[in-house]
């Protein structure tokens, strides 16, 4: 799967969960009867999922919900806002929708679920080099998680985005930051590769299906403690849903979108192999005022770091500068992070944050994803 995104650390420890998920809460089910290896494995029923193996007639707002029958899926929400007096935020509110099985459930436990469901919430605080990180987590069953495509809904506890008319609002909170936003006027979507079929590797089964909605008119209130910033700005949904997207030698990927000041909107992702080389498989998409786009192969641009951060909490080292070229569209911009520290701990490890893009006569505000270091 992706948006450039596996999560490979994330898929195994999701799968540690399944044997108890599934079993829902019956009190005949022992925790010690969990067979931890075998639930770390593969498994032999994952034949029965659907593979995103060619190109898809996605079609809106009917496949805006959940796909069950793929086994990965997600939401993800990266907007840069900014108050009157120019103080800037950026903000990240992702749904995940995971697959423990593609069997169907026994009888028994209204607790059972073939789903589950977690949130990502991220809060850049420029103005003070703060970050804010938080995640939930929990079952489809019973309507505590889940998602709807028509009206269009995605949820986890009470982190949600509800459609409501023309407009959806987001809202999540947990101390001591909150997100109460609201979007309108979304731009024409981006069926991402071909068609929708998004490739990460060699093997057809390493796809996934993806679109993007790279513009959308973002208003709202984000409250830090006790104190409310009115802001404004855009945000960039990527939809995307798979199987089996990425092969055994990749080891992460890193991934980059910016609304540019000129109404266009870049977007474009190096997956990286185990010797920390580009597989081959890179991707993008240049999206124009107008609603039309050119989608990016690999060969259409570079991303070349330029020096690294360390975080104090992992240890872990990430590029913390990039140039990124399309020498045929005459781009060249400096990526930089907007807070050097924008590092996800939770369940796995990733960074993930608010950047500013700048070139010689170009520059915007966007997001960046690195995983795998």
């Amino acid at each position: 799967m992706n948006r450039c995104k596996t999560y490979h650390f994330f898929l195994i420890f999701l799968s540690g969960l399944a044997a108890v998920l599934l079993t829902g809460c019956d009190s005949s089910e022992s925790p010690e009867r969990i067979n931890i290896a075998q639930a770390l494995s593969s498994g032999s029923d994952l034949g029965c999922y659907s593979i995103a193996q060619k190109p898809a007639n996605i079609r809106l707002p009917e496949d805006s919900g959940a796909h069950e029958a793929f086994q990965t899926e997600w939401w993800y929400y990266t907007g840069n806002l900014r108050t009157q007096n120019h103080q800037l935020f950026g903000f990240q509110l992702t749904f995940f929708r995971r697959a423990l099985s593609c069997k169907p459930l026994k009888k028994g436990s209204k607790w059972r679920t073939r789903q589950l469901y977690f949130a990502h919430l991220g809060l850049t605080d420029v103005s003070n080099a703060k970050f804010y990180s938080m995640q939930r987590m929990n079952r489809e069953s019973i309507g505590i998680a889940g998602s709807q495509a028509v009206p269009f809904k995605v949820w986890v506890d009470d982190w949600k985005v509800i459609q409501t008319g023309d407009t959806m609002r987001l809202s999540a909170s947990e101390s001591p930051v909150a997100l109460d936003l609201f979007f309108s006027h979304f731009s024409q979507p981006i069926f991402q590769g071909n068609q929708g079929l998004s490739r990460k590797g060699p093997n057809l089964s390493n796809s996934s299906y993806y679109y993007s909605i790279p513009r959308i008119k973002t208003r709202g209130v984000i409250t830090i403690g006790t104190q409310p910033f009115e802001i404004e700005g855009f945000t960039w949904l990527d939809h995307e849903w798979s199987t089996s997207a990425m092969s055994k030698d990749v080891s992460g990927w890193d991934w980059f979108s910016a609304h540019l000041d000129d109404g266009r909107d870049l977007m474009v992702c190096r997956i990286r192999n185990k010797n920390g080389e580009a597989n081959g498989y890179g991707f993008g998409s240049l999206f124009f005022p107008d609603g039309s786009y050119e989608i990016l192969e690999e060969q259409d641009f570079t991303i070349r770091p330029l020096n690294k951060w360390e975080s104090q909490v992992t240890k872990k080292k990430y590029p913390h500068k990039w140039l990124i070229t399309l020498p045929e569209k005459g781009i060249e911009l400096y990526a930089t992070p907007l807070v050097p520290n924008q590092e996800h701990t939770h369940s796995f490890t990733y960074w993930e944050g608010a950047a500013r893009f700048k070139g010689d006569k170009i520059q915007g505000l966007g997001y960046i994803e690195l995983t795998g270091y």
